[in-house]
């Protein structure tokens, strides 16, 4: 684990045992806000297995995610009979087990990690069930940039990538 998601993970770590400890506090309060507390601890558990239950493509692919939400770009989607155009990601969150669920617009979309296998492209990612049945393929409005690529060069020997396009590549080479 990098330097930076160690600090990262240390600071989710002191929010959510603070809000935990709120929690308790609050249970005995019969009130809307307790829902909403224990919503924000679900939200923190989630930012959490982030760093912890997922693989680094999967990583990237979701912080690129968290990208489109945060600033103004779109996700368009097309998984086996399904097409869904550009949108805007409403949601982006990590369960138990690596299970990654998406809220693009109305349609929602769930993989669990250690199941797929990633192909990396500078503008989509296409992610392969391990057994090759079925297929996810994400298209970005917004292209991966050096930036967010460069803080992952694990990805070149990550069981889990396939492929890697060239450009994306070299910019991971640069980073090491």
């Amino acid at each position: 684990m990098r330097e930076e998601d160690a600090l990262l993970l240390e600071c989710l770590e002191d929010v959510y045992h603070t809000f935990e400890k709120a929690l308790k506090k609050a249970q005995k309060v019969r009130s809307i806000h307790v829902q909403k507390f224990e919503q924000i601890l679900d939200e923190l558990r989630s930012e959490r297995r982030v760093f912890e239950d997922i693989s680094i493509p999967a990583r990237l692919i979701v912080e690129q995610l968290l990208e489109s939400q945060l600033r103004v770009g779109q996700v368009a989607l097309e998984a086996e009979y399904l097409r869904h155009p550009f949108t805007g990601v409403e949601a982006v969150k990590i369960e138990e087990f690596g299970i990654i669920r998406v809220k693009l617009g109305k349609v929602e979309i769930t993989w669990r990690d250690r199941n797929y296998s990633y192909y990396l492209y500078p503008d989509k990612v296409e992610l392969r069930a391990m057994d090759e049945k079925s297929a996810i393929k994400l298209f970005f409005s917004v292209s991966f940039n050096q930036q967010i690529i460069e803080r992952f060069p694990e990805i070149i020997t990550s069981p889990n990538v396939v492929y890697i396009h060239p450009q994306l590549e070299i910019w991971l080479q640069g980073a090491q």
